[in-house]
């Protein structure tokens, strides 16, 4: 057997491994970002089967599938159980010594000449929650380490455009799951039509746009937990989602029909399982023509799980 397919080998099963350890509980899908820092590994495994291939020595060769077998097995027993966001951790450790994150809070009252909703979040890596309000046209508390949140509100026309720029990366080590991170609470406006677009790195996202008037919704992400709800406050919404490996759930109305352009080889997904048909590789719900409130999802992701969930 060639050393080369070994490795690919070794690597497929570790990642297969990885997938199962994650659906069953035993690992966190951010487990993927500790396994990407490791991604030197993979060049030095190349320089030893290139070095021993052709060499009296090319047993020497099997050292390198035995290191990236060794690579999953430490970050998973580094991994093994625990989740980056630990919320015990998170709420008991404002008492701590060690704690030293600040609380940022931002709010845009409501604007009268504002007939719709621009909202532009940069967001590094940690926990987002976004939802609704029936009051101001934006609120949020940023919690952060040494990097204060950038919060801008303009009016452009009749539009009212928010952009929030929270990346507070100072003192991250990815082998200290718990300093790193950069939480958010986040209300907007549920009573203007809103695009909604979001720029994350790895991160654990919950999006309830259940009363919101949403138009777009615009996902790009890391490796992420992503849960989304949606509502049928508008005839239409346009969904893109471009996200690393993911567990992705979207919660819709049963009355919503839906059509989801996925580009994901590799993930599982239920769109069959909940009546979707498959035509000229797009998933369609039957009644798509006909109804007065659906969605269209684009979904461009690595390795990952993306389920549809009716409510």
């Amino acid at each position: 057997m060639k050393i080369s397919s070994l490795c690919w080998g070794v690597f497929f099963l570790g990642v297969g491994l990885f997938f199962l350890a994650i659906n069953t509980g035993y690992l966190d899908h951010l487990v993927w970002l500790k396994l990407l820092s490791l991604w030197p590994v993979i060049l030095v495994a190349i320089g030893i089967t290139l070095i021993f291939n052709r060499t009296k020595l090319k047993y020497l060769g099997l050292l390198a599938p035995l290191l990236i077998a060794l690579t999953f097995v430490y970050v998973a027993a580094s991994e093994w159980g625990n989740t980056y966001y630990d919320d015990d951790y998170y709420y008991h450790s404002r008492s701590s010594s060690g704690y030293n994150r600040e609380v940022y809070e931002y709010a845009v009252e409501s604007d009268s000449l504002a007939k719709s909703l621009n909202v532009e979040i940069d967001f590094g890596m940690g926990e987002l929650w976004i939802g609704a309000t029936s009051q101001a046209l934006f609120s949020g508390d940023f919690e952060y380490r040494s990097v204060k949140p950038k919060c801008r509100y303009e009016l452009v026309g009749d539009e009212g455009r928010i952009d929030i720029r929270s990346k507070d990366l100072r003192g991250f080590n990815i082998f200290r799951k718990g300093n790193f991170k950069n939480d958010a609470r986040v209300f907007i406006a549920d009573y203007l039509p809103l695009d909604l677009n979001l720029d994350i790195g790895a991160a654990k996202v919950d999006i309830d746009m259940a009363d919101h008037m949403l138009r777009k919704l615009s996902l790009n992400t890391g490796a992420a937990e992503i849960d989304i709800r949606l509502g049928c406050h508008s005839p239409k919404i346009d969904i893109e989602i471009d996200s690393g490996a993911s567990q992705l759930t979207i919660a819709v109305p049963r009355e919503m029909a839906l059509e989801i352009d996925s580009d994901a080889a590799l993930s599982s997904t239920n769109f069959k399982s909940i009546g979707l048909t498959k035509e000229h590789g797009i998933f369609r719900s039957d009644n798509f023509d006909s109804a007065e409130c659906k969605a269209v999802i684009s979904i461009d992701s690595g390795v990952s799980e993306i389920d549809i969930e009716y409510y």
